[in-house]
């Protein structure tokens, strides 16, 4: 009751596509700066969690980044469920999509803070089962939260099917592990969140999440 009064009071004051760019432009940043600051990285070529075990004080942005992009973006969600459930009526799936989406946002959150040291070997674990989880949960939570904003009235049906492609692109990562696929599906998902604030800051819900 006190999460759902907490987050009541804060996406009335502050729309939840606000979170969502929030959060976009800090990993955006975090990741340009890292990229900066570690001259012998190469993109396409390594892993994007690599970053996180750059030099200082890329490195260190890039894992602050992380943490708190993904803590933030957690409104941005919360914002979306109470969009889609406007407009259809599975409570079942919706319920599914924000708790898959709440699994990955605090996974991903946590992988900067057990960052991609390989020379530690229980910290590259942990980083490795994260990663991971927050894959696989994210795969769960684009199929389910876009089979809702194609059913919904408030979404364009392209958005829906660009969400569908991402998780294409998320489900060919787990497939490959691949560097130029994460960086893609990195890029997907950065779009579809842009894409899909844009359209919740031109619509403001006050329905219980």
């Amino acid at each position: 009751m006190e999460r759902r009064k907490f987050f009541d009071k804060l996406l009335d004051n502050i729309n939840g596509g606000v979170f969502g760019l929030i959060s976009v432009a800090l990993i955006l940043l975090g990741e340009f700066l890292a990229i900066l600051y570690n001259p012998d990285y190469v993109i396409f070529k390594h892993m994007v969690s690599k970053l996180g075990a750059g030099p200082a004080p890329g490195g260190l942005i890039y894992n602050l980044s992380v943490i708190i992009g993904g803590i933030i973006v957690i409104p941005f969600y919360i914002h979306l469920s109470r969009i889609v459930i406007e407009d259809t009526t599975n409570e079942t799936l919706r319920k599914f999509a924000i708790i898959s989406s709440m699994i990955s946002c605090i996974t991903y959150s946590l992988l900067g803070v057990f960052p991609s040291l390989e020379n530690i070997y229980i910290i590259f674990y942990i980083h490795g089962v994260l990663a991971l989880i927050s894959v696989l949960s994210g795969i769960c939570y684009l199929i389910s939260f876009n089979i809702l904003i194609k059913r919904s009235n408030s979404f364009k049906k392209m958005q829906s099917y660009f969400g569908f492609f991402v998780a294409g692109l998320y489900i060919g990562f787990v497939f490959s592990w691949q560097p130029a696929i994460e960086w893609i599906m990195s890029f997907g998902i950065v779009s579809w969140i842009i894409l899909i604030s844009v359209s919740i800051l031109k619509k403001k819900s006050n329905s219980l999440p």
